[in-house]
């Protein structure tokens, strides 16, 4: 070979290592705006999840109340009713008239069971009234965890690695946004006799 194959051979390797590194680097970028993304999904899913436990406990607690009050049974079904006129006005199609009826019912039913909900910190995540929060964990308003993960989500989409629902856990036990709930537990006096 003579000096000036090899000086075209090497030339030839540095641009295909420099479009290597090229390729690389995209890549790269790439694997982080994926893994970034990935991040937040996870507290974009979370979100979802308590979202639809919350929506679920609405509806029951909604049913149980049209059980005890006949007149709210009305009120819903009315809604319904309205849900399925308008709709059906409005679109002119019975099955999506039908499903605005379905989804005015669900509404009222969530809004008759609606309250002030509390989530656990525990081991997982939990949803409940308010006021059937118990001893042995800690929990905080609904309203202050959505902003706690609101700011979590900002800074997974920043490049914030969160890792797993534990290390989530761990993350939002420290957010100065939480507003926590106190539950004292009560402790039996023993009064001694012949003392007041």
């Amino acid at each position: 070979m003579s000096s000036n194959d090899w000086e075209q051979t090497l030339d030839e390797l540095k641009q295909e290592i420099a479009s290597i590194k090229g390729r690389a680097g995209t890549f790269s970028t790439k694997f982080e705006e994926v893994r970034r993304q990935a991040e937040s999904f996870k507290i974009a899913f979370l979100n979802h999840r308590l979202e639809a436990q919350r929506r679920s406990l609405a509806r029951t607690r909604g049913y149980t109340s049209i059980m005890r009050d006949g007149k709210r049974l009305g009120a819903s079904l009315g809604a319904a009713a309205a849900g399925l006129i308008f709709g059906g006005i409005i679109t002119r199609d019975k099955f999506a008239a039908v499903n605005a009826g379905l989804s005015s019912f669900d509404a009222t039913l969530q809004g008759l069971g609606d309250t002030a909900w509390a989530v656990s910190l525990g081991e997982d995540l939990r949803l409940v009234p308010k006021d059937n929060i118990t001893l042995g964990q800690p929990w905080v308003t609904w309203e202050s965890l959505k902003n706690a993960l609101t700011q979590l989500e900002r800074e997974a989409s920043q490049g914030v690695a969160l890792g797993s629902l534990d290390s989530i856990i761990s993350r939002l036990q420290r957010r100065r946004e939480l507003i926590y709930l106190g539950l004292l537990e009560a402790k039996p006096i023993r009064l001694e006799r012949g003392k007041p």
